[in-house]
């Protein structure tokens, strides 16, 4: 059944597009039936109906009336890690099967820079809180974060916050839970500072993703900036 985090027609496009990749859905594949999806899903009728809109205006899906819901090339590709899908960190490295421990570097309260204050859609210099954290496979880093949030979350203070889990789970408890982003990736080499700092040298090459993270009002609530090991990790998309 579809869970509460996400709105309900996001969470359906979801489980659509999850249930052609599992079953294996190919181009001109017959989806199920209206009635089936919405017992599959456990949402309403016009949930289901504007969800299927909205992967049909996307061109993963095409309606013929009076035969049923069909399977478009797009909707035909399997992507293995497609970049466009919005997840956690934490959710990300589970996917990837990697175990993993999570060291906490720093926890500092800073005012917003530059850059910082256009991740967060703020004004230059409001207070945040910067999370440094180094994720390790087997004692190898493998991922360094920095995750700047508002100095105040849901009215409390960001600094008194454990952050030695998820940053998304942590925001979702506390009534604040990111559901997508807008995101870029280049490729790079970890920061000078952390490397000298946390005697991390040998990290290498990098592929730096820098995202803002959005609630579902659209407020953004999470800026960050993820350096993957590349040896590690890889990005997927399909090019329609």
């Amino acid at each position: 059944m579809i869970g509460r985090e996400r709105t309900v027609v996001q969470q359906v496009c979801d489980a659509v597009r999850q249930m052609i990749r599992t079953e294996k859905l190919s181009l001109g594949d017959k989806l199920p039936s209206e009635e089936r999806l919405t017992e599959r899903f456990g949402v309403s009728r016009p949930a289901l109906r504007e969800a299927l809109r909205s992967l049909e205006q996307d061109g993963l899906i095409r309606t013929e009336h009076g035969r049923g819901r069909f399977v478009m090339a797009g909707g035909a590709l399997q992507v293995e890690r497609p970049i466009t899908t919005f997840e956690s960190v934490t959710e990300m490295l589970g996917g990837y099967g990697y175990k993993t421990t999570t060291r906490v570097l720093s926890v500092k309260e800073m005012p917003a820079n530059e850059e910082l204050a256009a991740g967060l859609r703020c004004s230059q210099g409001s207070p945040a809180v910067q999370i440094e954290r180094l994720r390790s496979k087997a004692g190898r880093p493998i991922l360094y974060s920095l995750d700047y949030v508002p100095a105040e979350i849901a009215g409390q203070s960001a600094m008194t916050i454990d952050w030695g889990g998820s940053v998304v789970r942590t925001l979702r408890k506390h009534g604040m839970a990111p559901v997508a982003s807008a995101a870029r990736v280049s490729a790079t080499t970890l920061p000078e500072k952390a490397k000298a700092t946390w005697n991390i040298p040998d990290f290498g090459a990098a592929l730096l993703v820098t995202e803002t993270c959005f609630t579902s009002d659209g407020l953004p609530i999470l800026f960050a900036k993820d350096y993957h090991h590349g040896k590690y990790f890889s990005f997927s998309f399909a090019r329609r």
